[in-house]
């Protein structure tokens, strides 16, 4: 079970990020932006499954994903890194992980191989699934993003405790609270739920090291994590 995603607290799971009344009672007092982007980071964090999708840079390497992930330890992730490569993880509940990486990817991750080393790898399982290690140095960097929910480094500390003035706005037809801070290393916005538990749904950084967007969605849903097809494995041995 990915730490991060911890069993719903019952105060969360029926607070409304709306700055009125709710089923649950009021926020009280004058709730600030970080008064609501604690509520929002931990009902993410809790819910029983969540998807997310990211498109930014990380030190200036283009990067763009889809990771589905629950409390049980199931998780699906497929990312892209621009021309360096594409892979894709699987992991199931009782911890089994398949990976595939493809041709470009290879090249890219095992460069320290000979030339002709490097090829026969390429030859054998390029753009096939594998069963790597799960644990040691052989282990895919990837399983990484089966621990838990990724978080932004927008949503570092700086949002200080004004009162929080966003504005009302949707999101994949989701009702949502607009929160903005500026800063000098970049702007970042964040969409907050403003129905139901108060999920993050769209986090957008512009400007500094690792610009981009992550959109959260599939709360709740069910993530399926099936072994692929045994054609689809490389021929090992």
């Amino acid at each position: 079970m990915p730490a991060a995603l911890r069993s719903p607290a019952a105060t969360l799971a029926c607070v409304a990020v709306a700055l009125s009344a709710t089923a649950c009672g009021p926020i009280p007092g004058d709730p600030t932006r970080s008064d609501l982007l604690g509520r929002a980071i931990a009902a993410t964090e809790s819910a029983a499954s969540v998807t997310l999708h990211t498109d930014g840079l990380s030190l200036m390497v283009p990067m763009k994903g889809r990771v589905s992930l629950d409390r049980r330890g199931n998780c699906t992730a497929t990312m892209s890194y621009g021309s360096a490569g594409t892979v894709e993880l699987i992991r199931n509940d009782d911890g089994d992980v398949y990976l595939r990486r493809d041709e470009a990817l290879l090249r890219t991750q095992e460069r320290h191989r000979s030339p002709d080393a490097l090829q026969a790898l390429v030859d054998q399982v390029g753009g096939r699934w594998t069963r790597p290690p799960v644990d040691g140095p052989d282990a895919p960097v990837e399983l990484a993003l089966c621990d838990g929910v990724m978080l932004p480094a927008g949503l570092g500390n700086g949002w200080g405790d004004d009162s929080a003035k966003g504005e009302t706005t949707t999101v994949d037809g989701r009702k949502a609270l607009r929160l903005v801070r500026p800063g000098g290393e970049g702007e970042t916005t964040v969409h907050i739920a403003a129905e139901g538990p108060p999920y993050l749904l769209r986090v957008v950084t512009k400007g500094g090291e690792t610009p981009g967007t992550t959109t959260y969605s599939h709360f709740d849903r069910p993530v399926e994590a099936k072994a692929p097809p045994a054609e689809d494995f490389a021929v090992t041995g």
